[in-house]
Parts: structure tokens; sequence; C-alpha cells
């Protein structure tokens, strides 16, 4: 079994097949906005005033390890309340807790998989500025991690798009469309037997379906370390010769 410490990967969001209820909404930016793959909040779950609560029914028992929400307008003073149930039993409650937002985003993890039919999740931001909460994207699945890290030889980015008008005496006029953060993951340590799941988090994206990746799964900054968006796979590799180990790199880039 992997460690916490270890990298994670969510490939299999159950959201997307889900029975979805929550409270009121924009009619522009309904909840089923959730079950897109855009993380623009033109093409959010959006609601009126400073708190929100999601149900979802899943089609039947799937395993699952975590949730969470990404490119929101939460601050850092958001708090939700989780509930998982597998039929009438719940199998796990969370009560009131910080969700220590960062970027927008912030990641429940649960302490073991288990099978869920139906989770609840109630978001309060009493110090939220701006009337309403944005809710552009949300994961709910399984965290498979690798039995060993990745190497820390990785790099993290940002890829800045600055449209820029120079007055004719040489004044700059930048103007920041978007900024997207960019991890390039590199693992040189994967066993044979863990090939297949590498494989299907690659089909996975290939659909155009956003992929969720934990840098550190118990790291205290993971909720601003993760970034759930489009992965691309590189090639895989025996860096070892004939010994059990492979290696691939991947680019992962925030949905915007």
């Amino acid at each position: 079994m992997a460690e916490a410490w270890t990298c994670a990967f969510g490939a299999e969001n159950a959201l997307m097949g889900a029975r979805l209820q929550g409270n009121a909404q924009l009619p522009e930016l309904p909840l089923e906005n959730l079950q897109n793959d855009q993380g623009a909040p033109s093409a959010a779950w959006r609601v009126s005033g400073k708190e929100a609560y999601l149900i979802a029914y899943l089609p039947r028992p799937i395993l699952c390890r975590g949730f969470s929400y990404h490119r929101t307008n939460l601050t850092a003073g958001a708090q939700y309340s989780l509930v998982a149930r597998n039929g009438s039993n719940p199998v796990f409650l969370s009560g009131m807790q910080a969700a220590n937002t960062a970027s927008g985003q912030f990641l429940v993890v649960f302490p073991s998989e288990m099978a869920i039919t139906q989770i609840d999740i109630a978001l309060t931001d009493q110090g939220n500025p701006d009337g309403f909460l944005s809710l552009p994207l949300a994961y709910l699945g399984p965290l498979w991690q690798p039995a060993r890290n990745m190497s820390w030889q990785g790099s993290e980015g940002r890829q800045n798009t600055i449209d820029e008008a120079t007055s004719l005496s040489g004044v700059e006029y930048p103007t920041l469309r978007y900024r997207q953060r960019v991890l390039s993951i590199d693992h040189q340590s994967l066993g044979a037997d863990e090939l297949p799941m590498i494989r299907a988090i690659g089909a996975t994206a290939a659909t155009g379906r956003n992929i969720l990746f934990v840098p550190d799964l118990s790291a205290p900054d993971r909720n601003s370390a993760m970034v759930f968006g489009r992965l691309t796979p590189g090639d895989v590799t025996c860096p070892a010769g004939a010994a059990d180990r492979r290696a691939t790199t991947m680019t992962i880039r925030e949905r915007l």
C-alpha cells in the first residue's frame, strides 16, 4: 500500500454520471454546469448568497477516496460539512470544518477508500464579498497512489497570456488575460504492475476529461499544490534495464 505522503491521481469523476441536487441557482449558471469540464466562472454553478449545498446521487456504489472543489471564489474563511452514504448508512461524517481554501480550491480526503452512493456537502463562506458562490469544477472519486513517490525533478510554472500595447514614447500597457498553472510530473520508479493504471489515466485524459493531481496527499499545502485539469502523458521508459522499474513524464495544466 502506498504511503500517505506519495502523490495521488484522481481520474474517475463519479459526479459526471450522478444525479445532482442543490439550492437556488442562477438560471444561466445551473447546477448541471458542475458536470462539464470547463473551469471558467461563465461556465460555473453559481448560487446567490453565502451558502450552498450539493447532493449527488450516484447510480451505483462507487469506491471513492476524496472530494474537491476547484476554480471557485471561496475565501480562506470558507467552511464545509460533508456526509458520505452507502444506501441509507453514513460512512463518513466530517462535521463543520475549515476548508482551508487556497487558490479557490480545497480537497477532503476520506480515511480510506469507501463505497458511496450519495454525498451531501454544505458550504458557508460568510466573509465572501461577492454576494454569490461560484463553483465551476468538482471531483468525487478514487485517489490512486503509486507505491513509490514521484521524483522531485519535475517543475511548476505558470503560463501567462498578456496583451501588450506600447505608446510612441515607449510607455507599456500590459493587460493580463489569464494565468494557468502547469506542472511537469517526473516519475522514475513505477512498477510494471502499475502501468495499467498509468495507461487508464492517460486514456481518460485523452477524452478531454479533467484529471486531479496532488503532489503530496498528506502535505499541509496540498490545497494550493494540487492541479485539476488536462493531462498529457509522455512515453514510458525502462531506466533500470531488466529491473522492475519504469519511468514516465506527464504534464498537467489547470483547467480554465
